[in-house]
Parts: structure tokens; C-alpha cells; sequence
């Protein structure tokens, strides 16, 4: 399969409040995609010349009805559907942002005649662009939103690790408390007795603080929890609402670490 490395060719799309006019937010994709002003398989064209069918414009979802997501569906996994037919299919669908299309373009990656479009991998790309990219203020609210619901999450899992590291270690120093204890009350020296005292009530503290470190965790990932259900709760724009955060790697906002 032929790969092509696709980069953005402008800095950000600018999203305006409509209020005052000024500058909400700038956002772009970077390393997977060209969005819209550029055709992002100019790179690829040069290299496949005749055999990459003709670019085309976005599509507006509205000229698209069921029965033409039927027809692209039956002849996308027609046995007998030739590769010039299945490229036109699928750089229509690269271009429709729209769920239906996603869905049909990953189900069609899947089945026997994916290997009959050699730049679909690209095409799937800028497919999944194109329906995630942020058309208005709440859609880019929603988008950094859902990118913070994510980070939440990792965060979360992060702490479930440490919680476990210290429930670990709470175990073992229980373990060898008790075992202390047999030693000391099995030993015939009260020097000895009083040293194994002293490594008793250390380590009788050092459980003391695991617990309470524990304890503090614990509550802090049910807090965590709850609001991360909430930014998801509050995310507006439906097409976010299932998006992993792989799905959405790709989009980085002003400001945002990379």
C-alpha cells in the first residue's frame, strides 16, 4: 500500500465571535491532513498521475439522501464494481463529512475490495478531518471540551495506578509488621525487643500514611469521575460525543501542549 505524509499548508482557521468580532479561538490540524483551501492529495497525485481519480470539493450533506448512501453501500461491496467506480465512491465519501460516510469508509477499509483503491488510507484521513473540524464557536468550545474530558480521563487511570501501587505496599508492610511482631515477641533480648519496637511503631506509621495517602486518591478520582461525566454531559455537538482520543490527536488549539 502506497502511504502518503500529509501536512497542513496554513496555520489555523480562524473562528470569530459573532457578537464582536474578535478572535475566539484558532485551531488546526496538523500532520495527517489539508483541510478545504488545498486539495490534501496534490503530494500523491504527483506520484500516481493517471491513476488517482479527480479531486473533489466538500460535499454538503444535505444533497445526499438514504437511498444514495444505499447505492454507494451496494456497490462499494459489489464483487463485480470496478476500481475506477469504487475511487469515485470513495473520494465522494472522503469528502461528505458526515457519519453515514465515515461509517461506510471505515466498513469498506475492511472488506475484499479495499486493495482496488490504493490511496484509501489517505482518503480516510482527510474523510475523518473533515467530519471532526469545528464549524462554529460551539463546536470549537465543544471540541476542546471533549479534548479535556479525555485528558481527565487519562488522568484518572493515572491515579486508579497509584492507588494500587499504595494498596500493594500497605499489603507488604503489613506483612512484614506481622511478621516483626512474631520476632519480637519470640526474641529473649529486651534490647532486641525494644529495637524490633521501635521498627514496629515506624513501620506501624508508615502504613498510617499510605492509608491516609490512599484515602485522599480515592477521593480524588471520584471527583475526577464526576466531572469528567459532567464535560461530556455538557458537549453539544453530537458528532463528539463518541470520538476517542485518538480520533481527535490531530487537532491542536493556541497554547495547548503538544
Amino acid at each position: 500500500m502506497i502511504r502518503c505524509d500529509l501536512i497542513i499548508k496554513y496555520d489555523s482557521a480562524l473562528l470569530k465571535d459573532k457578537k464582536n468580532g474578535e478572535l475566539l479561538s484558532k485551531i488546526f490540524f496538523g500532520l495527517i491532513t489539508q483541510i478545504k483551501t488545498e486539495h490534501i492529495f496534490a503530494n500523491f497525485t504527483n506520484k500516481m498521475g493517471s491513476l488517482m481519480t479527480k479531486h473533489k470539493d466538500i460535499q454538503n450533506p444535505e444533497n445526499f439522501s438514504e437511498k444514495d448512501y444505499k447505492r454507494f453501500e451496494y456497490l462499494l461491496f459489489a464483487e463485480d464494481t470496478s476500481p475506477e467506480i469504487l475511487e469515485e465512491i470513495v473520494m465522494t465519501l472522503a469528502h461528505l463529512p458526515t457519519k453515514e460516510a465515515q461509517d461506510l469508509l471505515q466498513r469498506f477499509n475492511e472488506s475484499d475490495n479495499a486493495h482496488k483503491v490504493e490511496w484509501l488510507e489517505p482518503a480516510m484521513d482527510e474523510g475523518k478531518a473533515l467530519y471532526i473540524w469545528p464549524e462554529t464557536d460551539q463546536e470549537s468550545y465543544d471540541l476542546m471540551a471533549l479534548k479535556l474530558y479525555h485528558k481527565k480521563e487519562d488522568h484518572i487511570i493515572d491515579l486508579m495506578g497509584e492507588c494500587e501501587r499504595l494498596d500493594y505496599q500497605i499489603k507488604q508492610y503489613e506483612i512484614e509488621l506481622k511478621a516483626l511482631k512474631v520476632v519480637q515477641k519470640e526474641s529473649r533480648s529486651k534490647e532486641k525487643k525494644e529495637d524490633l519496637g521501635y521498627r514496629i511503631g515506624a513501620l506501624t506509621d508508615l502504613i498510617t500514611i499510605h492509608e491516609s495517602k490512599l484515602e485522599e486518591i480515592k477521593n480524588d478520582i471520584e471527583t475526577e469521575e464526576k466531572v469528567s461525566k459532567k464535560i461530556k454531559q455538557n458537549i453539544k455537538t453530537k458528532r463528539y460525543k463518541n470520538l476517542s482520543a485518538s480520533d481527535i490527536s490531530g487537532f491542536h488549539f493556541d497554547g495547548e501542549d503538544w
